[in-house]
């Protein structure tokens, strides 16, 4: 029951993701495994339950009434949103970057807010959720705030895909508590430059703010004021969500 129950959620994802554009029954069996005839049984529901819409025989099924309706009826973390977006989007035009904000809930990071006012960089967030904790700059912050019992748990279960990013013989742990001990993380890829800073609510880390640029120009003056700027947005959305107690 639980697995058709998962497979379910996935092909509901799938057609969400993929929205406006439908999706064939061969296609959503082989991606998640599955036979057509249970796809058709599992879409046959999602339709009945107005999840789903079969828009032909020939073009297969897309995302329906519901789907849309249960997404518009959500609020999520509100005040953390309406506050951070607005320092998103001024600090996105400011650097013509990619800024995005993100949070960790497991062993996946989720992307709640991002605005790319980067020309020459394609960001596709083509998931609901990354299982990339040690693959990114977010990622790596997010992990290095949490608990030391939760990041032994993330590293175990990512494995040997946990050291992609760094050296051989590179002990994670003590990365970590080094990223954790400077309160940002920031690093080169291939083609971007990147950098993380902390969002808190009263000393507490809520979730991390991103941006990147082309690596091409992250290069000074304007690297150091790109992280400047990453780390006071960061700490423009903390002032803003935190309780100043006084006594007086």
């Amino acid at each position: 029951m639980i697995k058709v129950l998962d497979k379910t959620f996935a092909i509901l994802e799938k057609l969400v993701l993929t929205s406006p554009a439908p999706c064939r029954i061969g296609e959503l069996a082989q991606t998640f495994g599955i036979n057509n005839a249970t796809c058709s049984r599992i879409l046959k529901q999602l339709v009945e339950t107005g999840y789903a819409v079969q828009l032909s025989r020939l073009e297969g099924y897309a995302a329906g009434p519901r789907a849309w309706t249960f997404a518009s009826r959500v609020q999520y973390k509100e005040k953390l949103i309406r506050t951070a977006d607005p320092v998103i989007r001024r600090t996105a035009a400011k650097l013509e970057a990619s800024v995005l904000l993100a949070e960790r809930s497991g062993e996946d990071r989720y992307i709640l807010l991002h605005h790319n006012r980067c020309r020459k960089l394609k960001i596709v967030l083509d998931k609901l959720s990354f299982h990339d904790l040690f693959e990114t700059a977010t990622g790596l912050l997010l992990t290095a705030c949490a608990p030391e019992a939760e990041q032994k748990k993330l590293i175990q279960c990512y494995g040997k895909e946990a050291f992609k990013l760094f050296p051989p013989g590179t002990h994670l742990h003590t990365e970590l508590a080094s990223i954790r001990e400077k309160e940002h993380c920031v690093f080169e890829n291939q083609n971007q430059g990147i950098a993380a800073f902390p969002v808190r609510q009263n000393h507490e880390v809520i979730a991390v703010l991103g941006a990147s640029v082309l690596l091409e120009d992250f290069t000074e003056p304007f690297r150091s004021s790109f992280i400047a700027e990453i780390e006071l947005a960061a700490r423009q959305i903390s002032q803003s969500l935190s309780t100043l107690n006084t006594i007086g």
